[in-house]
């Protein structure tokens, strides 16, 4: 284990098993949630050093939640992935409005996921 821990947030159990699963593989720890109201939750008692949300979730879409960790003090520089279906350009801009660190659309290979969440949480190198 790397010591790294990460929250997916997506109202889909196959998605958050999906990237779970390609998480895991890296060494990370993974923590899930159903929707924004439910992130919101872990984030007041568990420290991740990545968000990865959807943005069409039930409660709270991830606009909401991405506002709502730029809004607190303690998560307000954390990294913030969404992951969507939604490919337009309006949607996009409006995540990186919300204060999206990164946008990625679905489907979404694990090489590219890897790829673009590795970085963010401060490791390199080829995914295993």
């Amino acid at each position: 284990m790397t010591g790294k821990r990460i929250l997916i947030v997506d109202d889909d159990s196959i998605i958050r098993k999906f990237i779970s699963f390609a998480l895991r593989t890296q060494g990370l720890e993974v923590i899930t949630a159903q929707d924004g109201i439910e992130a919101l939750e872990i984030l007041a008692v568990r420290n991740v050093c990545l968000v990865i949300t959807d943005l069409n979730m039930p409660r709270m879409d991830g606009f909401k939640l991405i506002r709502q960790i730029r809004n607190l003090a303690e998560t307000s520089n954390l990294p913030v992935m969404m992951l969507t279906t939604e490919a337009d350009e309006e949607s996009r801009t409006l995540g990186f409005q919300a204060g999206a660190t990164e946008y990625m659309i679905k489907p979404v290979s694990r090489e590219n996921l890897l790829a673009k969440v590795l970085p963010l949480i401060g490791m390199s190198g080829v995914p295993a």
